[in-house]
């Protein structure tokens, strides 16, 4: 196998992965555009427990007596606001990890294949 083949058949590897970029980066661009435009607010990354009515990650504790331990109404509200805060914090940053993935991976993609698919069928040519 001479230098030239090696070369030919390195730059036509390299231009099919950064096609592969360029299909996940597409469809990283799709799924960010459905989710800023068909959701209310920006789906979480994994399920969160619901705000208003207290965090389920744990089953509900059986009733008990009321006592000092209770929270007071003020101090509920306080909580379920500082949950809204927090996931509201999640879905910015989400979002933008979401947009900096797909434009990151569609321009990486992108460029190797406009570097490497000329130099390619140039290679293949001679």
């Amino acid at each position: 196998m001479s230098g030239k083949t090696i070369a030919t058949i390195y730059f036509y590897l390299i231009s099919a992965a950064s096609l592969l970029l360029i299909v996940v980066g597409v469809f990283s661009i799709l799924n960010f555009v459905i989710n800023s435009t068909q959701y209310d607010k920006y789906p979480l990354r994994y399920s969160q427990p619901d705000c208003e009515s207290g965090y389920s990650y744990y089953p509900k504790p059986a009733p008990f007596v009321e006592s000092e331990a209770t929270l007071s109404a003020q101090e509920m509200k306080r909580q379920e606001a500082a949950c809204k805060n927090q996931q509201d914090d999640e879905r910015k940053q989400h979002k933008i990890e979401n947009l900096r993935d797909a434009v990151g991976f569609s321009l990486i993609g992108l460029v190797l294949f406009l570097i490497h698919f000329p130099l390619a069928r140039k290679q293949s040519k001679s």
